[in-house]
Formats: structure tokens, sequence, C-alpha cells
């Protein structure tokens, strides 16, 4: 159970008292007592939904409390079995939508599992690898350039640099000597050292930053804010409507004098007739599954990547890889896969030989303990050892781009790329340098000087001694990847910390476009790295600060930012982008800010996850018309009868929930559940619910011409509808030939949402259109069984005195409506999106 922060801090204060020894660490039975006092690292876990939110969101949201309102006020009227069908749509909704959700929360939990923080801590005189809840207080724990810092601790030994931008917003690193503290949830970017664990759990500075940040609410996705204004707006209205209706009637009763009192136990028809047309208008009007729908959607997107191992940490983020016009990528891991072999070494100076360059490049890496792809090859190649102290040392760094150690009676060495590394200039090197980057290799100059490092400095005018020319290995499927993103409209940059040189040669080489326009971006000012932004396809000699301006620059420019990354150098950029990918192989820290992280550490994987994104959003804008078409109907058809009903109490909305049964079930239902699993890469354009009104508008107009006219054929030339003259007869055969016409309409819409067809469009429209057919045959085949009663079992429909002549003016008319909402869906959606200014997205 969690523990509060007072009462933690409580028991830190009260805990035992242990002389800890840096090299041993604690014992076992000093963590059993650590772990009987309750003094674990244990804090709330980050998931993406509780199991009860899950439940509660799926059957208490806003539409669901209506739907569920009206149910109560139906069975409070004794209305028959028949209208009551809404509701298995709706628990079909809820059971899909629960399913879906706990599925995805459970794959989400088994990857988290396999990206969980790790910590090294020093137990019994041996390093080990633990989880970061498994931590205690007065741990020692082993930290290295890359690692997350999991809990508020004391420097022991060594000299860092970190990152505390996650609790500052500062990015500048924070030198921290012995003695100093800290903090969980930063970082360090250089060096490594021991630490002593001084809080944990809630205690953490980090938990009570987060804990105080409770009341602030994140920013929400476009889908969830248009879907929530749908419902809202569709919820309020349906409400407005249901109380103004009851009150006209109240208000015409009263000047009838009818008796309400004990209205339920009387059974008053003229209520019970009412209720049964309000609660038809109200289900009618309200987009009953749409906000289930958009859940199901992005769960099912996050079950489809988790099943490609791709772990998505916020379930809104798939609706920003829909949008992704401009992905950035760093070269390694992306371009090439992160390894490098060393190919030559160049000694200069008269008489040195290569075993003075290894000495050098051995002793630097025994010192600074660098572990990067560089380190690692030249490590393969030299090793890493030395016998000398170290008087000051540099560890790599990506901003400084060089590493380096004083010795004593030696001097500095130093290596890292030319023109950061303080030499003099030397054109020679300098073109030989340029020969290879132009060939795809990186170059790296070994210098010495007999200066010692100070202040953090290396000396000036080192003299170089060698050049170390290396390899990247390109990756088997890059240059297929790229050309998936540039058949998808997506813009590539490259942007990296190297020769600007070497990365547009690599690029070239995988297919990158504009690859030859690159530049340098080393000793570029802020302002100067904005404006270049948009010139140049690659970038070189780039430091943390200048990729996080670069992303922002494409941001403010109108693109939507896809962002790669898997280093400590990386994270600015990833923090700021639209959508972060992390490479599980990276950094802790740069896992744990972005949106997704790829557990295979696979480029590409990412045509997968744009995909999955766009499939998501283009079927959700595809069915989320299916429901604002009724929607759109049912508020026209309810504000009209209402009108109609103040000026005549006796004429009500004509519709209940049974009519709309097919529709409801097979039009929108179960057509919207399969297109939403449709694939689809098609380049997301416009705003989310400017699409969605522009498609249903037009679809809703036509439902409107449709289902009226019947109803103004019974006023001109009832003939045409009834083969009687009873205005009551007459009424019912006109909601029965309005019910025909409405469902048949509802076709037609979803006949243009399949366009294009494709074999699954044909199956699926196909199927729905004989199912409908199925039931109102069944429905007809009932009302005959039961001896032709006022209105059918099952539709509530009455199929009494139709006349031929209706079926003629049907076909007709639905056949011309059906064309002219064609017409308007292809036409005049261009004339709406030009005088409105909506422009489709770069």
């Amino acid at each position: 159970m969690m523990k509060t922060t007072k009462k933690i801090n409580e028991l830190i204060s009260s805990s035992s008292s242990f002389n800890v020894d840096f090299d041993k660490g604690l014992s076992d039975e000093q963590v059993k007592i650590r772990q009987k006092e309750g003094l674990s690292n244990k804090t709330k876990k980050q998931v993406t939904k509780t199991y009860p939110q899950i439940i509660f969101d799926n059957l208490f949201n806003f539409l669901n409390l209506i739907l569920f309102f009206v149910c109560v006020i139906m069975v409070l009227a004794k209305l028959s079995v028949s209208h009551y069908f809404f509701l298995l749509i709706l628990f079909a909704n809820i059971l899909i939508g629960l399913i879906q959700d706990i599925h995805a929360r459970r794959m989400v939990d088994k990857l988290r599992v396999m990206v969980d923080p790790r910590a090294k801590v020093i137990r019994n005189g041996k390093q080990i690898e633990i989880g970061t809840r498994e931590v205690v207080l007065s741990d020692i724990i082993s930290l290295s350039s890359g690692d997350q810092i999991c809990a508020d601790s004391i420097l022991a030994d060594g000299e860092i640099y970190v990152d505390e931008s996650l609790l500052t917003g500062e990015s500048r690193p924070v030198k921290k000597s012995k003695g100093d503290t800290i903090y969980s949830g930063t970082f360090l970017i250089k060096g490594s050292c021991l630490a002593q664990v001084e809080k944990v759990g809630s205690a953490n500075y980090a938990e009570t930053l987060r804990s105080k940040a409770a009341g602030f609410s994140r920013p929400k996705s476009e889908i969830k804010h248009s879907v929530n204004v749908i419902v809202a707006v569709c919820g309020i209205l349906a409400l407005c409507f249901g109380f103004v209706y009851f009150l006209t009637y109240m208000l015409n009763g009263f000047k009838n004098g009818d008796s309400f009192l004990g209205v339920f136990g009387t059974m008053n028809p003229n209520l019970q007739s009412l209720i049964e047309s309000v609660s038809g208008s109200m289900v009618a009007m309200l987009p009953t599954g749409m906000f289930l729908l958009t859940s199901l959607t992005l769960a099912v997107g996050v079950i489809v990547l988790a099943k490609k191992r791709i772990l998505v940490q916020q379930l809104y983020c798939i609706e920003m890889l829909a949008r992704v016009d401009l992905l950035c990528l760093d070269k390694t891991g992306t371009l090439t896969d992160g390894t490098m072999e060393l190919i030559e070494t160049i000694p200069f100076g008269k008489n040195r030989q290569n075993s003075e360059i290894a000495y050098v490049v051995s002793s630097i890496l025994f010192h600074t303990k660098d572990s990067n792809p560089t380190a690692n090859a030249l490590k393969k190649a030299f090793g890493f050892s030395s016998t000398e102290q170290a008087l000051e040392i540099i560890p790599f760094d990506s901003s400084l781009k060089y590493s380096a150690v004083s010795i004593h009676e030696e001097g500095t060495y130093i290596f890292g790329a030319y023109g950061f590394v303080p030499t003099k200039e030397n054109e020679y090197i300098k073109t030989i340098i340029s020969n290879k980057a132009r060939e795809g290799y990186r170059c790296l100059v070994v210098a010495r000087n007999k200066k010692y490092i100070e202040d953090g400095k290396v000396p000036n005018n080192c003299e170089i001694i060698g050049i170390l020319v290396l390899s990247d290995h390109i990756k088997d499927d890059a240059k297929e990847n790229i050309e998936w993103f540039k058949n998808s409209g997506v813009e590539i940059r490259v942007i990296s910390g190297d020769d600007p040189i070497t990365v547009s040669e690599i690029a070239k080489r995988v297919g990158v476009p504009n690859a030859d326009k690159y530049i340098s971006l080393e000793g570029k000012t802020d302002e100067e790295t904005a404006k270049l932004a948009n010139m140049y396809s690659v970038f070189g000699r780039v430091n943390p600060e200048q990729k996080a301006i670069l992303v922002a620059s494409y941001k403010k420019n109108g693109h939507k930012v896809a962002m790669t990354g898997d280093g400590v150098n990386d994270i600015l950029a990833l923090k700021v982008a639209d959508c972060s990918i992390a490479m599980a192989s990276g950094s802790e820290a740069a896992r744990n800010v972005s949106h997704l992280v790829t557990l295979d550490s696979d480029f590409s994987k990412l045509p997968d996850v744009v995909a999955q994104g766009r499939r998501v959003i283009n079927n959700l804008q595809r069915t989320c018309s299916l429901f604002l078409t009724k929607t759109a109907f049912a508020t026209v058809f309810s504000f009209a009868f209402l009108i109609v009903m103040i000026c005549n109490s006796s004429i009500k909305y004509p519709f209940s929930t049974s009519n709309m049964l097919v529709w409801e079930f097979a039009t929108i239902g179960v057509a919207s559940f399969f297109l939403a699993l449709q694939p689809s890469n098609e380049k997301l354009k416009g705003a989310f619910l400017q699409n969605i009104l522009i498609k249903a508008i037009p679809a809703g107009l036509c439902e409107i011409i449709s289902s009226a006219v019947p109803f103004v054929l019974v006023l001109l030339a009832p003939s045409i509808i009834s083969t009687t003259s009873d205005s009551s007869s007459c009424w019912e055969a006109a909601k029965t030939c309005s019910v025909l016409m409405f469902t048949l309409m509802s076709y037609f819409v979803l006949f243009r949402v399949c366009v294009p067809f494709n074999k699954y469009r044909v199956i699926l429209f196909s199927g729905l259109f004989v199912v409908g057919a199925m039931i109102f045959c069944f429905d007809f085949l009932l009302w005959n069984i039961n001896g032709r009663l006022s209105s059918s079992p099952l539709l509530a429909l009455s199929w009494n005195n139709i006349a031929y002549g209706f079926w003629v003016v049907a076909i007709f008319t639905c056949a011309l409506i059906g064309a002219i909402y064609i017409l308007l869906d292809s036409k005049l959606v261009k004339f709406i999106k030009k005088i409105g200014g909506i422009k489709d997205e770069a």
C-alpha cells in the first residue's frame, strides 16, 4: 500500500542507522530491515487506465447516463419490449469496449515490464541489477551516463553532470560533486558515480512535485475534444427537447383539464404515447456508440502496436501518428544499426607508430568509462587500460564532442571531432577528413598537450598525433523504410552530431530526399538554427539544444513532427516533438519521456506506427459521420414536430426507438465497428470535427428530405400513401413509409462511406443490406402471424393500408435524393471547404 509523503518522511527519520561501506553496500539482512520498515522505493506506477476507470468510462459516460434515464422513464410508462431494442446495441457497444480496453491494458502491462526502469546497486560487495521499486533507503547505487536517477541520493564518489530539466525546466547541465544531492527524475549526461539513497517512494522530490501538480490537467487531443463537444451538444439538445416536449404536453393538459396525479399508476394513454414519442426522439438524437467507438478504435491501435512489440505510453499519441508529416531521424539507430568499426588508423608525426595512438585512446577510454557506439568500437580495436593516475577527466559529451584525460607527468590526451578538439588549423588533415567524409566514413582526431585540464577545459593548441577512421553499418532495410515514408507523404530530416558530409553521404545511400542539402550547425545561434530549419534536409554537428530548436521550428511552421531517438542527447527534442519514439536499447531517460517505445529498437517498425495512426483517425472520421447523420436527422425532425406540437398537441414526434432498429443496428452499429478495423494509410487532411461535419451534413439533409416526403404527400395527396382516407390510418401509413425511406437512404450513406470499395467492404455492405431486408421481412411476417395488429411487434410499423403508389414514389425519390447526396458529397464538399477557408494539412 502506498504511503503518504508525510508518513514516509516520519519513517525515514525514525529508521535504523546503518554505517554503509560504499564498496560493500547493504547486506541482505540490512535490506530486509529496510523492507520491514516500509522504506523501499515504491512509487505510484503510471498506467494508461486502471480497471475501475475502464469500467466507469465504458458504463457511465454522458450519453449512456441519458440513455439509462430514458430507459427508466420507458419502464415506468410500461412500454412494450420492442421499444428496448436500442439497449441491445448499447450493451453490445459497452461489452466490446470493455473487452478491448481490458485487453489493451493487459498487453501494455506485459510490455511495460520489459522496459520498466532498473537500477544498479552494490549489495554484499557485488553490483547487481534490480527494479527501481526494490531499491531501499541507504542503498548504494551505481550510475553512469544515460541513467535516470531513481531516488534522491547523496553523491558518494565521482563527479557528474546532471540534466534536471524534467524538474526545473532548465536544460543546462548541472555539475554535481561529492556530497551534493541528486534528485529522482533527473538523469546523468556525463560521468559516472556512486550515490547513497537518501529518500524513497513518495518522499522523493519528484514525487512531491507530481502530487502538487495532480490538479493540473493535460492538454486534450483534437479527437477527444471533438468527440466531447459532439457528445455534450447532442446530449444537452436531447435533454432540452425532452423537457420542452413534456412541458408543452403538461401545459396543454392543464388547459384541457387533464389530471397528472398518479399518471403512471393509471397509465394515462396520452402520456404513454408522449413518452414513446419523446424516447424515440431522444435516442435518435444521441450518437450512441460514438464515444465508445473512439475508445475502441484507439484500444485496437494499442493492441496492434503491442503485437509488433511497440509500447504505447500515452493512448492519444496514436492520434498524432496519423497527422505526422515530418519525421526527424538521428543517423545512429535508424539509418545505421548503431554499431561502428575502426577501418583505419592514420598516425601523424615523425616516426609515430600506431601503438602510441592505441595507448592514448586506451587510456582515455579507461579513465572516462565512455560507453557509446564509438567508444565500443575503439575498445574492441585498442582495449581500455591504464596504469597511470588521472588528474582530471572529461567524459564524452554530445555538446563538446570529445573526451579527454589529464595524466600526471604526461599531460592531456584527447580524441574527438575535428573542429571541436582545440588544435591548430591544418589544411592537410582537413583535406583527409573531408575526403573520408565524402566516402561516408567518420573521422576522429587524437591529440595531446603537455598542459593539464583546468576548470573543466582542455588546453588550447593541442598537437594532432593521428586520425581514426570509423565506418557506420547501414541497416539492411533502411532504404526500404525511407521509401515508404516518401510514398506516404512524410518529409524526412536527418539530425546528427556527426560530420554533415558523412551524414549526407549515408542519407544519400538510403534514399533520403534532398540529402545533398546539408549544413553544420556548429557555432550557430538559436536564431540562426531556427532560420536554417527549412532550408536543409541534413544537419550535422548538432547539439541537444539545437535538436529541440529544429523540432520546435518545424512545429511552428505547421508541421506535425515525429522524432526518434535513443540517447540522452535526444531527450530535449523528444519532449518537444508531437510524437516521440524511443528505442528500448537506448537510455532509460529517453524511454521515459517518449510516447512510444520500440522494444526491438527497430526503425523498420516506424512505418507500422504511422500507418496504424492513420488507420485509427481515417476510420474514425469515416464512421463518426454515420452517427452524426442520424443525429442531424433526429434533431431537425424533433424541432419541426415540437413546433407542430405547440400548435396542435395531438401531433407528436412520429418515430419510436423500434423504428430505428435497422438504421441503428446495421448501417451504423455493425458497419462502424467493422469499418473501424479496416487498413487505411491515406494522409490525413483537414481538422477532425470539420471532416466529420462536412460528411454528415449532406447525408443528414438527404435523410431529412427523404423522410419528410411521405408526410408531405399524406397532406397533399394521401391516396398515394394510403388506401384509406382515415386520417389516423394515413398518418400511420406515412410513418411506415418514412421509416422505409430513411432506412433505404441510410444504405446510400453507407455506400458512399464505403467508397472506394474493396473485397472487405463489398462483403460488409452486401451482408448488411441482406440483414436489413431480412429484418423488415421478418417484421412483416410476424405482423401477419399475429393477426395484422395495429403495429408490428419488432419494428412497431403499421403495414396496413400502404398504397402501391408509394413504392413507385419511394424508388424514384430515393434514387433522386441518393444521386443528389452523392453529388453533394463529392462536389459541394469542395465548395464548403473553399468558402469556409478549410485547408488540407501540409
